[in-house]
């Protein structure tokens, strides 16, 4: 068995190595037979620029709508405090983005932490218990669920977008039940306190989300789980013949997914000072959203942790922006559908042979 691992962990190597010798050669643009030094280092530059390109078109929206709604309303969206409390309202559109980066990385979706969240906060208020044994409670019930999730996914081979999408239901029922179909008050004051504890204006819960990416981002870039989990999203079989032990690494995605997902339901529970089964609700969309536009960026073609934290900044920039605005509410809506269906236009392109010839045609 230790045989197979180690065989299985130099073929992940092996196919690592390969794409990092690719993506060099394509950022230095070698020779070709009878091609001219000066043709050589020509190519070589627009294929760099072309690879920038790719790598940090996503990047520059970031400033760019932050020089749009600066110009549109200086007086209120180019302020620190809205800096700050863009960055403390979106701490749980982050750690949820964790949790789907790890799991659409292994070729997975997970719907059902639209109503973790909900379920998360509504536990913690449902047993009238002391606060350390509601967080457990909430967390084991959350755990469990990730756990059925890989169960029906991984063991009965039921599809993922399906049996997550039905599970999100069923837990936005427990929580209704939980709370009668009310919206319960926060009585836990230590709690909320931690919560909305403030370092240089911007709530902690943005620090533990920012770690979370940090974490994310050296576990896939930096160490042997990430590359296996990569290996694992690329093709099932083809590491399963390599060794890597593929349905634990499912199991685990799903079970990072409901951990995050129990994280913002905290955080939500905290901030509003109440739990409501819903809260996760608006959530859906958005974070798929953050997390395809984050595989057009840093690591084009990628999930990564670094790229969904720009998809992230992207959409808290622009929907802080339309508020700070006073536009019309469905204006918030129309632009993070607006960004969905780009991000997932431009994942076909990049994530495609001929997607990457035709954008390359249009570059050249």
């Amino acid at each position: 068995m230790n045989g197979e691992n180690a065989r299985g962990e130099s073929v992940v190597d092996a196919r690592v190595g390969e794409e990092n010798a690719a993506e060099e050669n394509t950022a230095s643009g070698l020779a070709t037979p009878g091609e001219t030094q000066a043709g050589t280092i020509r190519r070589g530059a627009g294929m760099r620029l072309r690879a920038i390109a790719r790598a940090y078109l996503v990047v520059l929206l970031i400033p760019i709508l932050i020089l749009v709604f600066s110009l549109l309303a200086p007086s209120t969206f180019a302020t620190l405090g809205t800096a700050q409390t863009l960055l403390t309202t979106n701490a749980a559109l982050l750690i949820l983005a964790v949790g789907q980066t790890f799991v659409l990385a292994v070729g997975e979706f997970d719907l059902s932490f639209a109503g973790l969240v909900g379920m998360s906060g509504c536990l913690m208020v449902a047993f009238h218990v002391p606060v350390g044994t509601a967080l457990i409670v909430s967390l084991a019930a959350v755990l469990v669920t990730g756990l059925a999730n890989a169960a029906f996914v991984v063991l009965l081979g039921v599809n993922s977008l399906i049996a997550t999408l039905g599970m999100s239901t069923v837990t936005t029922g427990i929580a209704l039940a939980a709370t009668s179909s009310q919206t319960v008050p926060n009585p836990y004051g230590g709690f909320g306190k931690f919560i909305n504890y403030r370092i240089g204006g911007v709530g902690i819960t943005f620090y533990i989300a920012l770690a979370g990416i940090l974490i994310l981002w050296g576990v896939l870039e930096r160490t042997r789980l990430g590359r296996k989990a990569y290996f694992v999203g690329s093709g099932r079989k083809a590491a399963a013949y390599a060794g890597i032990r593929v349905n634990r690494i499912r199991t685990l995605a799903f079970i990072i997914s409901a951990f995050t997902s129990w994280l913002a339901g905290l955080f939500l529970f905290g901030q509003s000072g109440s739990a409501d089964a819903t809260f996760g609700t608006g959530y859906l969309l958005t974070v798929i959203a953050a997390v395809f536009l984050g595989y057009t960026a840093i690591k084009p073609g990628r999930y990564n942790a670094l790229g969904s934290l720009v998809g992230m900044l992207v959409l808290a920039v622009g929907t802080t922006g339309i508020e700070v605005l006073a536009a019309p509410i469905w204006l918030t809506d129309v632009f993070s559908g607006s960004i969905l269906f780009v991000a997932v236009a431009l994942a076909n392109v990049l994530g495609s042979v001929q997607g990457l010839k035709a954008l390359r045609s249009v570059i050249d």
